[in-house]
């Protein structure tokens, strides 16, 4: 039996019943992509999963889930013979009971049975008490008449349930930024559907590596789109070269995917596209080239790492399993890269290039 908590989708009003059974459908549908076939129970906070114990760890990467317990569920009558048992052998140098009465019906309080089990447990094993930092904690929790004893509480990636927000398309590279803004979006409910722009040298096979990791946090297998990066710049790069402006590349390059992954958007029924971007980083992530970007666009443009600096985008990455991938990316030196690129661009020059890609039928 595997214990599983949520947070955030408890204070969701009217829309609290869809956020569970959307939670409990995906992670049924994570397990099964697993190989696990399993039962749940939906009760109020508590989600009950009938399902092996090494299920929790594919179960805490499920958005919308804050922390996962494997249990035992008896009566509670059976819990003092239960850790008899399965405490047996161990021999921590402090430990503490932890209880969570989740039924209100039952008649002893959360601070009664602690001190009840606890009790025992010194009597039977001698072991020392430490309710500030304990070496093991023994976890109760009281559901519906039944008790639910366990040992561990992993951590959960906590959030809304994918699929809940509606699909955004996410500009997918190899790098460390991009899989990071991918996943907070997952995290936040969002279904994603990644485009790369192929730049050779192995990164589509990186960024496939990418997908992969990224699976663990959805409820089916993400979508992934490859356009060859090349082929979306030329056009613009050769204008800019004709009207001697290559500084330019950069953000029209950006310019350039994000048009093309507003047209898959609109084909996929996406409501917005993702990016990596993080101000000030590159030159292309400049407040000004930022603006430049998303007003040419005309399509919503979501940057959830804009406001974080390097190393909060690599902590998360490290934690999700996607720097690793990064570590195999092969450095592509775009072709198209001019010497020098524009960071704080004026605004005149700009609608000028835009007008002339009009005029050209490239926009």
């Amino acid at each position: 039996m595997i214990l599983v908590r949520y947070g955030e989708i408890a204070v969701k009003g009217g829309k609290r019943r869809e956020f569970e059974r959307r939670l409990v459908e995906n992670i049924l549908a994570a397990l099964e992509r697993k190989g696990i076939k399993a039962k749940a129970r939906l009760i109020r906070g508590r989600i009950l999963i009938e399902a092996p114990d090494e299920a929790a760890e594919i179960i805490a990467k499920v958005p919308g889930v804050v922390s996962v317990s494997p249990a035992r569920e008896m009566n509670y009558e059976e819990v003092p013979d239960y850790l008899k048992e399965a405490l047996k052998g161990l021999n921590p140098r402090s430990f503490k009971v932890e209880t969570q009465r989740l039924d209100k019906a039952f008649l002893k309080t959360s601070v009664e049975v602690n001190r009840e089990i606890g009790a025992f447990i010194v009597r039977e094993f001698g072991w020392k008490v430490d309710l500030e930092n304990p070496e093991l904690t023994i976890g109760i929790e009281i559901i519906k008449g039944k008790a639910y004893v366990f040992f561990e509480k992993i951590k959960g990636v906590g959030g809304l349930p994918v699929g809940t927000q509606g699909k955004v398309v996410v500009l997918l590279s190899g790098g460390i930024d991009s899989p990071v803004a991918a996943f907070l979006m997952m995290k936040r409910g969002a279904e994603i559907i990644a485009v790369h722009f192929d730049q050779g040298k192995n990164a589509k096979n990186v960024v496939e590596k990418t997908v992969e990791i990224l699976n663990d946090y959805s409820p089916k297998d993400i979508e992934l789109i490859v356009e060859n990066h090349f082929e979306v710049l030329r056009p613009y790069v050769a204008v800019l070269s004709r009207i001697n402006m290559l500084e330019w590349t950069c953000v029209l390059c950006k310019v350039a995917m994000l048009r093309r992954a507003a047209e898959i958007a609109r084909e996929e029924g996406a409501l917005g596209i993702v990016t990596g971007d993080s101000l000030g980083q590159v030159a292309s992530q400049t407040l000004a080239n930022l603006y430049f970007e998303t007003m040419s666009v005309r399509f919503p443009v979501h940057r959830p790492l804009l406001g974080m600096d390097k190393e909060e985008i690599v902590k998360i990455a490290r934690e999700i399993g996607t720097y690793q991938a990064f570590l195999e990316y092969p450095y592509c030196d775009c072709p198209f890269r001019p010497e020098r690129v524009v960071t704080q661009g004026k605004y005149g020059e700009f609608l000028k290039i835009l007008d002339i890609l009009e005029k050209e039928g490239i926009i």
